[in-house]
Protein backbone atom coordinates (compact mmCIF):
# COMPACT_ATOMS: atom_id res chain seq x y z
CA UNK A 1 0.00 0.00 0.00
CA UNK A 2 1.30 3.35 -0.98
CA UNK A 3 -0.25 5.97 1.83
CA UNK A 4 0.37 9.61 1.47
CA UNK A 5 0.16 11.87 4.45
CA UNK A 6 -0.78 15.66 3.87
CA UNK A 7 0.94 17.25 7.61
CA UNK A 8 3.46 16.41 9.22
CA UNK A 9 2.99 17.60 12.77
CA UNK A 10 3.40 15.71 15.76
CA UNK A 11 0.67 12.98 14.78
CA UNK A 12 1.53 12.67 11.29
CA UNK A 13 5.18 11.89 12.41
CA UNK A 14 3.74 9.54 14.68
CA UNK A 15 2.05 7.71 12.04
CA UNK A 16 5.01 7.43 9.73
CA UNK A 17 7.46 6.00 13.04
CA UNK A 18 4.59 3.89 13.87
CA UNK A 19 3.78 2.62 9.95
CA UNK A 20 7.94 2.08 9.90
CA UNK A 21 8.35 0.36 12.98
CA UNK A 22 5.26 -1.98 12.84
CA UNK A 23 6.61 -2.96 8.81
CA UNK A 24 3.41 -2.22 7.55
CA UNK A 25 4.41 -0.50 4.39
CA UNK A 26 8.20 0.35 3.38
CA UNK A 27 9.78 3.37 3.91
CA UNK A 28 9.79 4.11 0.03
CA UNK A 29 5.90 3.63 -0.21
CA UNK A 30 5.11 6.58 2.43
CA UNK A 31 4.71 9.77 0.81
CA UNK A 32 4.64 13.68 2.98
CA UNK A 33 3.81 16.92 2.30
CA UNK A 34 3.68 19.72 4.40
CA UNK A 35 3.34 23.91 3.82
CA UNK A 36 6.49 24.20 5.84
CA UNK A 37 9.30 23.03 3.75
CA UNK A 38 11.85 22.47 6.86
CA UNK A 39 9.71 20.39 8.79
CA UNK A 40 9.12 18.52 5.32
CA UNK A 41 12.67 18.03 5.22
CA UNK A 42 13.21 17.61 8.46
CA UNK A 43 10.30 14.22 8.17
CA UNK A 44 12.74 12.91 5.18
CA UNK A 45 15.87 13.12 6.92
CA UNK A 46 14.55 11.73 10.00
CA UNK A 47 12.76 8.55 8.49
CA UNK A 48 13.25 8.33 5.03
CA UNK A 49 10.46 8.84 3.34
CA UNK A 50 9.41 10.41 0.03
CA UNK A 51 8.54 13.92 -0.01
CA UNK A 52 6.55 15.90 -2.13
CA UNK A 53 6.14 19.45 -3.36
CA UNK A 54 2.38 19.40 -3.22
CA UNK A 55 -0.57 17.71 -2.22
CA UNK A 56 -2.13 16.82 -5.89
CA UNK A 57 1.54 14.76 -6.57
CA UNK A 58 1.02 13.13 -3.12
CA UNK A 59 -2.01 12.20 -4.18
CA UNK A 60 -0.81 10.81 -7.18
CA UNK A 61 1.48 8.89 -5.65
CA UNK A 62 -0.93 7.07 -3.26
CA UNK A 63 -3.42 4.60 -2.48
CA UNK A 64 -4.36 5.83 0.89
CA UNK A 65 -4.35 9.55 1.46
CA UNK A 66 -4.41 10.68 5.20
CA UNK A 67 -5.70 14.43 5.79
CA UNK A 68 -3.49 15.32 9.14
CA UNK A 69 -3.84 19.09 9.10
CA UNK A 70 -4.85 21.57 12.04
CA UNK A 71 -8.72 22.14 11.50
CA UNK A 72 -8.62 26.04 9.89
CA UNK A 73 -6.20 24.37 7.36
CA UNK A 74 -8.88 21.97 6.02
CA UNK A 75 -11.23 23.81 3.81
CA UNK A 76 -8.12 25.18 1.97
CA UNK A 77 -6.59 21.62 1.60
CA UNK A 78 -10.04 20.39 0.40
CA UNK A 79 -10.51 22.73 -2.58
CA UNK A 80 -6.43 21.81 -3.25
CA UNK A 81 -7.40 18.45 -3.68
CA UNK A 82 -10.81 17.76 -4.58
CA UNK A 83 -10.50 17.07 -8.26
CA UNK A 84 -7.41 14.24 -7.68
CA UNK A 85 -9.12 11.79 -5.63
CA UNK A 86 -11.10 10.06 -7.68
CA UNK A 87 -11.22 6.30 -7.10
CA UNK A 88 -8.77 6.64 -3.79
CA UNK A 89 -9.40 6.57 0.12
CA UNK A 90 -9.18 8.96 2.36
CA UNK A 91 -8.72 9.14 6.48
CA UNK A 92 -9.35 12.04 8.26
CA UNK A 93 -7.33 13.10 11.73
CA UNK A 94 -8.01 17.20 11.35
CA UNK A 95 -9.81 17.24 15.20
CA UNK A 96 -13.32 18.61 15.09
CA UNK A 97 -13.79 17.93 11.55
CA UNK A 98 -17.04 15.73 11.04
CA UNK A 99 -17.51 13.65 7.77
CA UNK A 100 -20.35 14.98 6.80
CA UNK A 101 -18.04 18.70 6.20
CA UNK A 102 -15.58 16.48 4.56
CA UNK A 103 -18.02 15.00 2.12
CA UNK A 104 -19.64 18.34 1.60
CA UNK A 105 -16.24 19.75 0.88
CA UNK A 106 -14.73 16.78 -0.61
CA UNK A 107 -17.62 14.68 -2.48
CA UNK A 108 -18.64 11.34 -3.00
CA UNK A 109 -15.34 10.12 -1.30
CA UNK A 110 -14.75 6.61 0.52
CA UNK A 111 -13.93 8.75 4.30
CA UNK A 112 -13.10 7.31 7.30
CA UNK A 113 -12.51 9.80 10.27
CA UNK A 114 -10.13 8.71 13.07
CA UNK A 115 -9.32 10.51 16.39
CA UNK A 116 -6.03 9.52 17.91
CA UNK A 117 -4.83 10.79 21.00
CA UNK A 118 -1.33 11.61 22.40
CA UNK A 119 0.17 8.17 23.31
CA UNK A 120 0.44 7.26 19.75
CA UNK A 121 3.78 9.19 19.56
CA UNK A 122 4.92 6.19 21.34
CA UNK A 123 2.71 3.33 19.78
CA UNK A 124 0.69 3.21 22.79
CA UNK A 125 -2.29 5.03 21.83
CA UNK A 126 -6.21 4.52 21.47
CA UNK A 127 -7.74 5.48 18.04
CA UNK A 128 -11.28 6.26 17.49
CA UNK A 129 -13.04 5.51 13.98
CA UNK A 130 -15.90 6.43 12.70
CA UNK A 131 -17.02 5.25 8.90
CA UNK A 132 -18.33 8.34 6.36
CA UNK A 133 -21.79 7.60 4.10
CA UNK A 134 -19.50 6.12 1.79
CA UNK A 135 -16.93 4.46 3.35
CA UNK A 136 -16.92 0.35 2.42
CA UNK A 137 -16.14 -2.31 5.04
CA UNK A 138 -12.55 -2.53 3.15
CA UNK A 139 -12.14 0.86 3.72
CA UNK A 140 -12.75 0.74 7.42
CA UNK A 141 -10.24 -2.79 8.33
CA UNK A 142 -7.53 -0.01 6.04
CA UNK A 143 -7.98 2.66 8.66
CA UNK A 144 -8.07 -0.36 11.34
CA UNK A 145 -5.01 -1.80 10.52
CA UNK A 146 -2.90 1.52 9.60
CA UNK A 147 -3.79 2.59 13.18
CA UNK A 148 -3.40 -0.09 14.99
CA UNK A 149 0.50 0.21 14.13
CA UNK A 150 0.12 3.32 16.40
CA UNK A 151 -1.88 1.61 19.29
CA UNK A 152 -5.40 -0.36 19.68
CA UNK A 153 -8.23 1.04 17.55
CA UNK A 154 -11.89 0.76 18.30
CA UNK A 155 -15.35 2.18 16.07
CA UNK A 156 -17.84 4.62 17.28
CA UNK A 157 -21.27 6.27 15.76
CA UNK A 158 -19.89 9.84 15.02
CA UNK A 159 -22.48 11.24 17.83
CA UNK A 160 -20.19 9.70 20.22
CA UNK A 161 -17.11 11.37 18.65
CA UNK A 162 -17.15 14.24 21.19
CA UNK A 163 -17.95 12.54 24.23
CA UNK A 164 -14.60 10.76 22.80
CA UNK A 165 -12.80 14.11 22.50
CA UNK A 166 -13.24 14.97 26.28
CA UNK A 167 -12.17 11.33 27.40
CA UNK A 168 -8.84 9.93 25.27
CA UNK A 169 -8.46 12.87 23.50
CA UNK A 170 -8.13 15.46 26.62
CA UNK A 171 -7.79 12.36 28.78
CA UNK A 172 -4.24 12.43 28.95
CA UNK A 173 -4.03 15.93 30.07
CA UNK A 174 -6.11 15.26 32.98
CA UNK A 175 -3.32 12.39 34.09
CA UNK A 176 -0.34 15.00 33.86
CA UNK A 177 -2.51 17.13 35.65
CA UNK A 178 -2.17 14.73 38.61
CA UNK A 179 1.43 13.98 38.39
CA UNK A 180 1.61 17.75 38.51
CA UNK A 181 0.09 18.19 41.54
CA UNK A 182 1.42 14.94 43.26
CA UNK A 183 4.52 16.62 42.41
CA UNK A 184 3.84 19.53 43.95
CA UNK A 185 2.25 17.87 47.21
CA UNK A 186 6.08 15.77 47.42
CA UNK A 187 7.91 18.95 47.38
CA UNK A 188 6.05 20.70 49.91
CA UNK A 189 6.14 18.19 52.01
CA UNK A 190 9.80 18.10 51.70
CA UNK A 191 10.53 15.52 48.85
CA UNK A 192 13.13 16.74 46.49
CA UNK A 193 12.61 17.12 43.84
CA UNK A 194 13.81 14.91 41.42
CA UNK A 195 12.58 12.11 43.76
CA UNK A 196 9.12 13.49 43.73
CA UNK A 197 9.51 13.22 39.80
CA UNK A 198 10.35 9.36 40.25
CA UNK A 199 8.05 8.88 42.24
CA UNK A 200 4.77 10.40 40.73
CA UNK A 201 6.36 9.15 37.57
CA UNK A 202 6.33 5.44 38.33
CA UNK A 203 3.06 5.62 40.63
CA UNK A 204 0.82 6.71 37.68
CA UNK A 205 2.85 4.25 35.01
CA UNK A 206 2.22 1.19 36.83
CA UNK A 207 -0.89 1.88 38.27
CA UNK A 208 -1.72 2.37 34.57
CA UNK A 209 0.05 -1.15 33.78
CA UNK A 210 -2.10 -2.49 36.64
CA UNK A 211 -5.18 -1.66 35.35
CA UNK A 212 -4.63 -2.12 31.74
CA UNK A 213 -3.71 -6.20 33.18
CA UNK A 214 -6.64 -6.38 35.36
CA UNK A 215 -8.91 -5.43 33.12
CA UNK A 216 -7.75 -8.60 31.24
CA UNK A 217 -8.94 -10.49 34.00
CA UNK A 218 -12.37 -9.26 34.32
CA UNK A 219 -11.34 -6.85 37.06
CA UNK A 220 -13.32 -3.78 37.90
CA UNK A 221 -10.87 -0.56 38.59
CA UNK A 222 -12.90 0.41 41.47
CA UNK A 223 -12.10 -3.34 43.32
CA UNK A 224 -8.43 -1.94 42.37
CA UNK A 225 -9.06 1.13 44.56
CA UNK A 226 -10.57 -0.88 47.63
CA UNK A 227 -7.26 -3.02 47.71
CA UNK A 228 -5.58 0.09 48.14
CA UNK A 229 -7.70 1.40 50.62
CA UNK A 230 -7.07 -0.03 53.89
CA UNK A 231 -10.22 0.58 56.57
CA UNK A 232 -8.76 3.80 58.93
CA UNK A 233 -5.31 3.99 56.90
CA UNK A 234 -3.66 6.77 54.78
CA UNK A 235 -5.85 5.93 51.63
CA UNK A 236 -8.85 6.58 53.14
CA UNK A 237 -8.08 9.55 54.56
CA UNK A 238 -7.07 10.68 51.49
CA UNK A 239 -10.23 9.62 50.34
CA UNK A 240 -12.03 11.86 52.50
CA UNK A 241 -11.20 15.17 51.24
CA UNK A 242 -11.36 13.94 47.44
CA UNK A 243 -15.27 12.78 48.52
CA UNK A 244 -15.34 16.23 50.53
CA UNK A 245 -14.45 17.95 47.86
CA UNK A 246 -16.05 16.29 45.01
CA UNK A 247 -13.46 15.42 42.93
CA UNK A 248 -15.14 12.90 41.51
CA UNK A 249 -17.99 15.23 40.50
CA UNK A 250 -15.51 17.79 39.49
CA UNK A 251 -13.59 15.44 37.09
CA UNK A 252 -16.73 14.20 35.26
CA UNK A 253 -18.08 17.82 35.09
CA UNK A 254 -14.24 18.70 33.30
CA UNK A 255 -15.33 16.01 30.76
CA UNK A 256 -18.83 17.08 30.04
CA UNK A 257 -17.56 20.51 29.13
CA UNK A 258 -14.69 19.02 27.13
CA UNK A 259 -17.39 17.41 25.24
CA UNK A 260 -19.29 20.54 24.95
CA UNK A 261 -16.78 22.50 23.81
CA UNK A 262 -16.00 20.23 20.98
CA UNK A 263 -19.40 20.80 19.88
CA UNK A 264 -19.31 24.00 19.67
CA UNK A 265 -15.91 23.58 17.49
CA UNK A 266 -17.67 22.01 14.92
CA UNK A 267 -20.31 24.99 14.23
Amino acid sequence: MKIGIIGCGNMGRALIKGLIAQRFTSKRNIFCSDRDKRRLNAVRLKFGVGVVGSNSALIKKSNLIILAVKPQDVAAVCRDVMFSLQGKAVISICAGITTKTLETLLGKVSLVRVMPNMPAQICQGISVMTPGKYATLKDKNEARAVFSCVGEVVEVKEKLMDAVTAISGSGPAYFFYCVEKLIEAAGQMGIPRPIAEKLARKTVLGSAMLIEQSFKKKALEQMLRKRVTSKGGTTEAAFKILEKKAFGNILQQACYAAAKRSKQLQR
